[in-house]
Protein backbone atom coordinates (compact mmCIF):
# COMPACT_ATOMS: atom_id res chain seq x y z
CA UNK A 1 0.00 0.00 0.00
CA UNK A 2 2.88 2.31 1.08
CA UNK A 3 4.34 1.59 -2.79
CA UNK A 4 0.83 2.89 -4.56
CA UNK A 5 1.14 5.97 -2.28
CA UNK A 6 3.97 7.30 -3.21
CA UNK A 7 3.24 6.03 -7.08
CA UNK A 8 0.11 8.45 -6.83
CA UNK A 9 2.54 10.99 -5.24
CA UNK A 10 5.01 11.47 -7.85
CA UNK A 11 2.34 11.23 -10.30
CA UNK A 12 0.93 14.19 -8.85
CA UNK A 13 3.70 15.93 -8.47
CA UNK A 14 5.16 15.23 -12.59
CA UNK A 15 1.25 16.24 -13.63
CA UNK A 16 1.59 19.55 -12.06
CA UNK A 17 5.00 20.18 -11.85
CA UNK A 18 5.95 19.84 -8.51
CA UNK A 19 9.29 19.21 -7.15
CA UNK A 20 9.85 19.58 -2.93
CA UNK A 21 8.97 22.77 -0.95
CA UNK A 22 9.88 25.07 -4.16
CA UNK A 23 7.49 23.62 -6.40
CA UNK A 24 4.70 23.93 -4.03
CA UNK A 25 5.33 27.23 -3.26
CA UNK A 26 5.46 28.21 -6.43
CA UNK A 27 2.56 26.38 -8.41
CA UNK A 28 0.58 26.60 -4.92
CA UNK A 29 0.22 30.31 -3.40
CA UNK A 30 2.73 32.62 -5.23
CA UNK A 31 0.68 31.60 -7.98
CA UNK A 32 -2.63 32.52 -6.59
CA UNK A 33 -0.89 35.66 -4.92
CA UNK A 34 0.59 36.21 -9.07
CA UNK A 35 -3.35 35.91 -10.14
CA UNK A 36 -4.13 38.26 -7.33
CA UNK A 37 -1.77 41.04 -8.42
CA UNK A 38 -2.88 40.38 -12.54
CA UNK A 39 -6.98 40.93 -11.14
CA UNK A 40 -5.96 44.14 -8.92
CA UNK A 41 -4.09 45.35 -11.99
CA UNK A 42 -7.52 44.82 -14.04
CA UNK A 43 -9.49 46.84 -11.46
CA UNK A 44 -10.93 44.06 -8.96
CA UNK A 45 -10.90 45.31 -5.39
CA UNK A 46 -8.96 42.13 -3.69
CA UNK A 47 -9.35 41.61 -0.24
CA UNK A 48 -7.40 40.17 2.33
CA UNK A 49 -8.96 37.13 3.61
CA UNK A 50 -7.05 35.58 6.63
CA UNK A 51 -9.21 32.70 7.61
CA UNK A 52 -8.55 29.26 9.40
CA UNK A 53 -4.55 29.90 9.71
CA UNK A 54 -2.89 30.37 13.46
CA UNK A 55 -5.70 33.42 14.46
CA UNK A 56 -3.29 36.99 14.36
CA UNK A 57 -0.60 35.37 12.18
CA UNK A 58 -2.73 34.58 9.47
CA UNK A 59 -3.57 38.07 8.29
CA UNK A 60 0.16 38.61 8.48
CA UNK A 61 1.29 35.53 6.49
CA UNK A 62 -1.42 36.60 3.85
CA UNK A 63 -0.34 40.43 3.53
CA UNK A 64 3.06 39.09 3.08
CA UNK A 65 1.80 36.72 0.11
CA UNK A 66 0.34 39.28 -1.81
CA UNK A 67 3.22 41.07 -1.61
CA UNK A 68 5.00 38.14 -2.97
CA UNK A 69 2.80 37.61 -5.85
CA UNK A 70 3.89 41.06 -6.91
CA UNK A 71 1.41 43.83 -4.99
CA UNK A 72 3.20 46.41 -3.50
CA UNK A 73 3.39 47.12 0.01
CA UNK A 74 0.61 50.01 -0.55
CA UNK A 75 -1.54 47.89 -2.71
CA UNK A 76 -1.14 44.80 -0.22
CA UNK A 77 -1.86 46.93 2.64
CA UNK A 78 -5.30 48.22 0.49
CA UNK A 79 -6.26 44.37 -0.02
CA UNK A 80 -6.15 44.48 4.21
CA UNK A 81 -8.07 47.79 4.99
CA UNK A 82 -9.73 49.58 2.48
CA UNK A 83 -10.44 47.14 -0.31
CA UNK A 84 -12.36 44.99 3.29
CA UNK A 85 -14.40 47.82 4.49
CA UNK A 86 -16.11 48.87 0.47
CA UNK A 87 -16.68 44.96 0.58
CA UNK A 88 -18.30 45.04 3.17
CA UNK A 89 -20.41 48.45 2.20
CA UNK A 90 -18.52 50.00 5.75
CA UNK A 91 -16.22 51.97 3.71
CA UNK A 92 -17.84 55.28 5.27
CA UNK A 93 -16.59 53.92 8.70
CA UNK A 94 -13.99 51.49 8.50
CA UNK A 95 -11.01 50.79 6.25
CA UNK A 96 -9.22 54.33 6.48
CA UNK A 97 -8.07 57.18 8.66
CA UNK A 98 -10.42 60.07 8.21
CA UNK A 99 -12.14 62.49 10.83
CA UNK A 100 -15.37 60.91 11.78
CA UNK A 101 -14.58 57.01 10.97
CA UNK A 102 -13.87 54.38 14.07
CA UNK A 103 -10.83 54.50 15.29
CA UNK A 104 -9.63 51.29 15.19
CA UNK A 105 -5.69 50.50 14.04
CA UNK A 106 -2.31 49.60 14.60
CA UNK A 107 0.50 51.86 15.57
CA UNK A 108 3.70 50.11 14.41
CA UNK A 109 7.20 50.29 15.21
CA UNK A 110 8.31 50.11 11.47
CA UNK A 111 7.61 50.87 8.15
CA UNK A 112 5.42 48.22 6.29
CA UNK A 113 6.03 50.17 3.11
CA UNK A 114 9.72 50.06 3.35
CA UNK A 115 9.28 46.31 3.97
CA UNK A 116 5.94 44.52 3.65
CA UNK A 117 6.99 41.84 6.96
CA UNK A 118 7.39 45.12 8.95
CA UNK A 119 3.69 44.51 9.52
CA UNK A 120 4.26 42.08 12.47
CA UNK A 121 6.16 44.66 15.17
CA UNK A 122 2.53 46.14 16.50
CA UNK A 123 2.96 48.31 19.30
CA UNK A 124 -0.25 49.34 20.28
CA UNK A 125 -3.87 48.44 19.27
CA UNK A 126 -6.47 50.98 19.08
CA UNK A 127 -9.88 49.67 19.10
CA UNK A 128 -12.72 52.43 19.02
CA UNK A 129 -10.15 54.97 19.48
CA UNK A 130 -9.08 53.11 23.17
CA UNK A 131 -5.07 52.28 22.83
CA UNK A 132 -3.77 48.77 23.78
CA UNK A 133 -0.03 47.82 24.58
CA UNK A 134 0.32 45.19 22.30
CA UNK A 135 2.62 43.03 24.24
CA UNK A 136 0.55 43.31 27.45
CA UNK A 137 -2.62 43.68 26.38
CA UNK A 138 -2.89 46.90 28.71
CA UNK A 139 -5.01 49.82 28.18
CA UNK A 140 -2.81 52.71 27.59
CA UNK A 141 -3.23 56.34 26.97
CA UNK A 142 -6.40 58.25 28.02
CA UNK A 143 -7.19 55.38 30.28
CA UNK A 144 -4.66 53.35 32.25
CA UNK A 145 -5.96 50.14 32.81
CA UNK A 146 -4.67 46.70 33.53
CA UNK A 147 -6.14 43.72 31.34
CA UNK A 148 -8.67 41.23 33.41
CA UNK A 149 -7.62 37.89 32.66
CA UNK A 150 -7.91 36.08 29.32
CA UNK A 151 -10.27 32.82 29.01
CA UNK A 152 -7.55 30.73 29.12
CA UNK A 153 -6.07 32.21 32.17
CA UNK A 154 -9.54 31.80 34.40
CA UNK A 155 -9.55 28.71 37.21
CA UNK A 156 -11.43 25.71 36.01
CA UNK A 157 -14.06 27.36 33.98
CA UNK A 158 -15.09 30.67 32.39
CA UNK A 159 -17.02 33.05 34.83
CA UNK A 160 -19.34 33.54 31.56
CA UNK A 161 -20.47 30.10 31.89
CA UNK A 162 -21.59 28.65 35.07
CA UNK A 163 -22.99 25.97 34.24
CA UNK A 164 -19.78 24.05 33.47
CA UNK A 165 -19.16 24.00 37.76
CA UNK A 166 -23.39 22.76 38.34
CA UNK A 167 -22.22 20.48 35.57
CA UNK A 168 -18.68 19.45 36.74
CA UNK A 169 -17.85 19.00 33.51
CA UNK A 170 -14.64 20.94 33.94
CA UNK A 171 -13.75 19.23 37.04
CA UNK A 172 -10.95 16.73 37.75
CA UNK A 173 -12.94 14.51 39.69
CA UNK A 174 -15.95 14.33 37.16
CA UNK A 175 -13.73 13.01 34.52
CA UNK A 176 -14.04 9.10 34.67
CA UNK A 177 -15.29 8.76 37.84
CA UNK A 178 -18.09 6.43 37.74
CA UNK A 179 -18.92 4.88 40.89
Amino acid sequence: MRGIYKTRRKRTRIRFGINGIDGIKQNGFIQISKSCKKLADAGVKVNLGAHGQLQGLGAHWELWMLSQGGMTPMQAIRCATMNGASYIGMDDQIGSIEIGKLADLVILDKNPLDDIHNSQYVNYTMVNGRIYDAETMNEVGNYDNKRSNFWWEANKYSPSFNWHEESHSFMEDACGDHN
